[in-house]
C-alpha cells in the first residue's frame, strides 16, 4: 500500500498523476461491500505507485470498514472536519486539501466521483472529474469524462495520464506569457485495425471519419492533447479556451470544436466557440504553401498581415478576458503565423496568458512576431497592417516524435478490445497451428479476463510486463483465460503489441521468452519464476533499474 509518506518530494517530480481520490460512493456499494472491481483497480494503482484517497463527509473508521470489505487503506482519507471552514462538498478546497496533505500539484490528481457535487469540487479545483457511473446513474445530466466501470479509470490512466507529456514541439516564451505545445509530427500514422493505418493529417485536413475499435480517433487523439497539457501545467482550470478560425468567416473548425464543446470536462474551463472570430475570407494557407511547392502559386498573401486584416477578438468579450489564461486549439502550425496574432490579439484585451496547443507541427522554424514601437491595433475590429508593422526573429525549428509511440499502443489497445469474436464455422484452410497467420488470430473459445492469476508463474509474467510496460518499453499487453469449445480445459494466454509489429498471441511459454529477449535488450535481468530464485532475480532487477532512473 502506498502511503502519504512515501509520495513525498521525489513523487512531486513526476509529471503524471500520482494519486486518485474517490468519493466513498464509488468504492462502497454499501456499508462493508465494495463495488465490484474496486479492489482490482485499487491493486492497480498500488502496483504502479499511486495513491488513492477517500473522501467522506463524515468521520468515520474508514480504515476498519475498507477491511471488512476486503480493501486497504487509503493513503489519506478527509473528511468535512478536515477541510478549513468545513467546506462542503463541492468546494475546491478539498482538493487543495488533499495536494497540500500529500505535497502533491493539484494536475498529479483526478478525482472520481458520484455526484453533481463532486464535479463541482473538480472544476473549482482544477482537477480532471470522472463520473463512476457504476456507482451512480445522475438524474442531472454533467459534462464530465465517464466511466462505467472501474477498469475504464484504468484504461483513462494506463493510456493517457500515466505518461510523462511529451511533445512533438513546445516553447516557452515567458517574456510575453506565452507558450505552445504541439502534440506530434505533422506526419504521423497510427493504427486502425485490420493491418490499415491513418494519419493526422487524415482526421484534422482532410476530415475523414477514422473508427478505432469502438473510438473515434479524434476524440483519442484530441483526449491525448489535452491530458498531456493538464499533466505538464498548460491547461489550467477556470480559463478560457476557443479555436482558431478558418479561413470562411463564420466557419470554426469542425474537426476540432466537436471534441472541445465536450473537452471542457477536463479541468471546468470555459469552451468560448465565438471567442475568435474570421470576419473576411482569408487564403487556405495549407493550399497555398502546396500550391507554391508545385510551382502553381497564386501569389496571394498569407503572411501574419493576412491574418490580422481578417480575424478579431468578438466585441462581446470585451471586458471578460481581462487577467484570464486563454488557451487557443489549432490543428496544425508551421511558422506560427496564425498561433501569434492570437496572442497579439488576445494579449491586447488584458489577458494574463496564452497557451497555443496544437495537434500536429511542421518541421519549419517557429517565428516570434512582435509589433514595432508605435504601431497599436483594437483586437476587436480588423486591422490594415502589413508586414513592415511587425518585428520578427527566428525562433526553435524541427519536430520529435512527441507521444507516438504512447499512443500508438492506446489505439492497438482500443482495437483490441473491440475485436469481434470470430466467426463459428472453420476456416476452410487452416493455417498449421504454429504458424504466423495462426498467431495473428484471435483464438476461438470463451475468454476471460485474467485479473487474477492463477499461480506465481502468471503473476510473474505480468508484473515484469507491466513494469516493461511503465518504465522500459511502451508495449501493449493484456492477460485472458481461453476455454475452447466444448472443453473444460483453461489456458493462459497473453495478447502482446510491441510499436510498430502486429500483435500476438502468446502462451505462457512464449510470453516467457519474449519478456526474456526484451529483458536482455534493456539490461535486465530476469528469469521465469519456475527457474530457481526467479522472484528474487526479479526484486533485484527491478531495484537495479530504479537505482539506475534515479541516477
Amino acid at each position: 500500500m502506498i502511503t502519504a509518506q512515501q509520495l513525498g518530494a521525489a513523487m512531486d517530480e513526476k509529471n503524471t498523476v500520482r494519486a486518485v481520490v474517490f468519493d466513498y460512493k464509488a468504492v462502497l456499494s454499501a456499508p462493508r461491500h465494495a463495488h465490484s472491481g474496486i479492489a482490482e483497480l485499487l491493486k492497480w494503482l498500488d502496483d504502479r505507485g499511486v495513491a488513492w484517497v477517500l473522501l467522506t463527509n463524515d468521520p468515520m473508521d474508514a480504515e476498519a470498514e475498507l477491511a471488512a470489505a476486503g480493501l486497504p487503506a487509503p493513503a489519506l482519507h478527509l473528511t468535512r472536519d478536515d477541510i478549513p471552514d468545513k467546506a462542503k462538498r463541492g468546494n475546491g478546497a478539498w482538493l487543495d486539501a488533499v495536494a497540500d496533505r500529500l505535497s502533491l500539484r493539484k494536475n498529479q490528481l483526478i478525482l472520481v466521483g458520484t455526484s453533481q457535487y463532486d464535479w463541482y469540487t473538480g472544476i473549482h479545483a482544477g482537477v480532471v472529474h470522472v463520473h463512476a457511473r457504476w456507482a451512480s446513474r445522475l438524474g442531472k445530466p454533467i459534462t464530465s469524462l465517464i466511466s462505467d466501470e472501474p477498469t475504464d479509470v484504468i484504461e483513462l490512466l494506463e493510456h493517457f495520464l500515466l505518461h510523462e507529456p511529451s511533445w512533438a514541439f513546445r516553447l516557452d516564451d515567458e517574456d510575453r506569457a506565452f507558450a505552445i505545445r504541439s502534440m506530434l509530427p505533422f506526419n504521423a500514422q497510427f493504427p486502425r485495425g485490420g493491418g490499415r493505418t491513418f494519419t493526422v493529417k487524415d482526421i484534422f485536413t482532410y476530415d475523414k471519419t477514422v473508427k478505432v475499435g469502438d473510438q473515434d480517433a479524434r476524440d483519442v487523439l484530441m483526449l491525448g492533447l489535452l491530458s498531456a497539457a493538464y499533466l505538464d501545467g498548460t491547461l489550467p482550470g477556470q480559463s478560457y479556451f476557443c479555436v482558431y478560425p478558418s479561413s470562411t468567416p463564420a466557419k470554426g473548425s469542425p474537426q476540432l470544436a466537436g471534441f472541445l464543446e465536450r473537452a471542457k470536462v477536463m479541468t471546468g474551463s470555459s469552451y468560448k466557440e465565438d471567442l475568435l472570430e474570421r470576419v473576411a475570407q482569408a487564403p487556405d494557407t495549407s493550399l497555398e504553401r502546396y500550391k507554391r511547392s508545385i510551382g502553381q502559386s497564386t501569389g496571394r498573401d498569407i503572411s501574419i498581415a493576412a491574418q490580422a486584416r481578417t480575424v478579431r477578438v468578438n466585441p462581446k468579450y470585451r471586458k471578460k478576458i481581462t487577467s484570464k489564461t486563454v488557451i487557443v486549439f489549432d490543428d496544425f502550425t508551421t511558422e506560427g503565423k496564425s498561433i501569434e496574432w492570437a496572442r497579439t490579439l488576445l494579449s491586447e484585451t488584458g489577458a494574463a496568458r496564452v497557451i497555443a496547443l496544437t495537434i500536429g507541427k511542421y518541421p519549419s522554424r517557429h517565428t516570434v512576431y512582435r509589433l514595432r514601437p508605435g504601431v497599436t491595433i483594437d483586437p476587436f475590429t480588423t486591422n490594415d497592417l502589413t508586414v513592415a508593422d511587425f518585428l520578427t526573429t527566428t525562433g526553435p525549428g524541427g519536430v520529435e516524435e512527441g507521444p507516438s509511440l504512447a499512443l500508438t499502443a492506446a489505439m492497438n489497445h482500443f482495437v483490441a478490445a473491440a475485436e469481434d469474436q470470430p466467426a463459428a464455422e472453420p476456416d476452410p484452410a487452416p493455417a498449421p497451428e504454429n504458424s504466423r497467420q495462426a498467431r495473428l488470430r484471435p483464438p476461438t473459445g470463451r475468454r476471460s479476463a485474467m485479473t487474477d492469476y492463477k499461480n506465481a508463474r502468471q503473476r510473474h509474467v505480468a508484473s515484469m510486463l507491466t513494469h516493461i510496460q511503465q518504465q522500459v518499453y511502451p508495449l501493449v499487453w493484456r492477460g485472458e483465460y481461453l476455454v475452447p469449445a466444448g472443453q473444460s480445459t483453461t489456458t493462459a494466454l497473453w495478447w502482446i503489441a510491441l510499436p510498430g509489429q502486429v500483435e500476438h498471441w502468446y502462451d505462457t511459454s512464449e510470453a516467457e521468452r519474449l519478456v526474456s529477449g526484451i529483458c536482455r535488450a534493456a539490461g535486465i535481468i530476469w528469469e521465469p519464476v519456475a527457474a530457481p530464485g526467479g522472484a528474487t532475480q526479479l526484486a533485484e532487477a527491478l531495484a537495479r533499474m530504479e537505482q539506475r532512473r534515479h541516477a
